[in-house]
């Protein structure tokens, strides 16, 4: 979904909203009418269809999509609606990789995997594994000088409710929580770079925390021993904070601001979120999987529409038990529009309490698609 759609899908609606004469002629002949307001065939319809979940899946906010069903159709009871989410294999955009942008991903951090992963069927575990193994040889091949890791809050604590970039010269951290101290690790910090990403984010006006310390947890601890066996390269973590704010835009702006300190930083950078994708902590829901939502999120980033997800409202994310996906749409900000992707694992596990996966994007095929 382009920016350009996205514009006119909410101003034709609007202008319908407004002009109850145009909506009437709408209603009896959309295509004609949607043809003025800018709209190609298939949307018209949508729209006259009162069809939100296209809609919402296209990034139009609640606000605009509840017209067309309770007021463009009447359905007082919006029962027409059921929530779900649609990926469709529409063209994609022109992708606009950093030019020494060598390696990008997504996989999920969940704890049991290394601290007691019998908990687990042994064969899920087997493929998710598997699907690390096939990342970590990515990262090896990329060689990447320097590595942006996100991940959100889990037992630190910040001063504000911003997102946290790491400028440390070093990292610890441990597994101590979940009875494996084997497993803490120290990762060595890039604090110029990271530096620059602070400066760069509060020049464009965004709120950012530097902290020249940030303790380690699973979140960071879990694909790290899972990807760097091979490789060692100096880690920058980046960490959001969903318990105390949560914006899919900020989150995208926030990456989309990365941009330019990578080209600018003549350095060869690798970038991985962590995170997700459904899970809940409440109690009483512990250990429910949505899967159906993972599944639109996946559909989305093999085609490429990734970015989509960053024009949901909160609540699309939150409801469907993806408040770690924030962590994603700063890498998707970063890579931009436009990169496919590679799903190497995807396993629901109900004793782990998710749904877990790893992911790569085939920024290598995007770049040479631009020459």
């Amino acid at each position: 979904m382009t920016a350009d759609l996205l514009s006119r899908l909410e101003n034709a609606i609007l202008e319908l909203g407004r002009r109850p004469d145009l909506l009437k002629q709408f209603q009896n002949d959309p295509n004609a009418v949607g043809e003025e307001l800018g709209l190609d065939p298939e949307w018209a319809l949508v729209i006259a269809a009162g069809d939100r979940d296209r809609l919402r899946s296209a990034g139009v906010n609640d606000g605009i999509t509840i017209l067309v069903s309770r007021w463009f159709r009447g359905d007082l009871a919006d029962s027409g609606s059921a929530g779900g989410f649609h990926a469709s294999s529409r063209e994609i955009e022109q992708s606009d990789v950093p030019t020494n942008l060598v390696f990008a991903a997504g996989c999920s951090h969940v704890p049991d995997l290394l601290a007691r992963p019998e908990i687990d069927p042994a064969d899920s575990v087997e493929r998710l594994t598997q699907g690390y193994q096939k990342l970590a040889e990515e990262l090896a091949a990329a060689a990447p000088d320097v590595l942006l890791v996100t991940a959100d809050c889990h037992f630190q604590s910040f001063t504000s409710g911003a997102f946290v970039v790491g400028t440390g010269a070093s990292h610890t951290g441990s597994m101590a929580f979940f009875g494996r101290p084997d497993l803490d690790l120290t990762v060595e910090g890039s604090p110029e770079l990271a530096s620059s990403i602070v400066r760069a984010v509060r020049d464009a006006g965004l709120e950012v925390e530097d902290a020249p310390e940030v303790h380690l947890d699973h979140g960071l601890i879990v694909p790290l021993r899972q990807l760097l066996s091979d490789v060692k390269v100096p880690i920058i973590p980046i960490i959001t904070q969903p318990a105390r704010s949560f914006s899919p835009w900020n989150a995208r702006a926030f990456g989309e601001q990365l941009r330019s300190v990578v080209e600018a930083s003549n350095l060869r950078v690798g970038v991985l979120a962590t995170g997700g994708l459904s899970h809940w902590l409440d109690p009483g829901v512990f250990g429910k999987v949505d899967i159906e939502f993972d599944t639109h999120i996946l559909e989305l980033l093999q085609l490429g529409h990734g970015l989509d997800l960053a024009k949901l409202e909160p609540f699309a994310l939150l409801s469907h038990g993806q408040y770690e996906f924030l962590n994603w749409i700063i890498m998707l900000g970063l890579v931009g529009p436009g990169v496919c992707a590679d799903v190497f694992a995807y396993e629901p596990m109900e004793a782990s309490g998710g749904g877990w996966t790893v992911v790569n994007l085939r920024i290598d095929q995007a770049a040479q698609a631009r020459l």
